[in-house]
């Protein structure tokens, strides 16, 4: 092909890119808008949203009876669980549950494992903390201040 030749199939070529692009425009310019203006508007979660970790409220507080398999469990190692007996002839009562949520990957496995059922996926996704350090939560404070239903 000579230079003149060329020259007109790169300019058909352009021309081509450039309405099929404006065609896209277009097309999309006469949709409806699908931004939620955050925060004004909340996004409504599905049903299978996998937040941070929770424990699930009971009549007497809590179900965790601090048998530690979240914490063995746990791939990254950040859940530390401690319990208490008021009385030798007393079940075991979760006192303490940390996490570190700046460190915890989501994966699942210490609600899975829970063999009194005593975690859930939260809802919530607005996490921010001003320092790593708050990001080190204590669940049983968390469900006793009420934010944990």
């Amino acid at each position: 092909m000579s230079g003149l030749g060329q020259y007109i199939a790169h300019l058909f070529s352009g021309a081509w890119s450039l309405a099929a692009g404006m065609g896209v425009t277009i097309r999309y310019m006469f949709k409806p808008v699908a931004t939620v203006q955050y925060p004004r508007e909340r996004l409504a979660l599905p049903e299978a949203f996998r937040g941070h970790i929770e424990l699930i409220p009971a009549q007497d507080g809590h179900r965790c009876v601090a048998c530690g398999e979240c914490h063995r469990t746990c791939p990254s190692g950040v859940i530390k669980v401690q319990g208490l007996k008021q009385q030798a002839s007393d079940h075991n009562r979760a006192r303490y549950f940390f996490i570190d949520f700046s460190r915890c990957s989501l994966c699942g496995l210490c609600v899975e494992v829970c063999p009194e059922k005593a975690l859930r996926f939260s809802y919530e996704y607005e996490q921010v903390w001003p320092s790593r350090y708050g990001s080190v939560v204590d669940l049983m404070a968390r469900l006793h201040a009420g934010g944990g239903a």
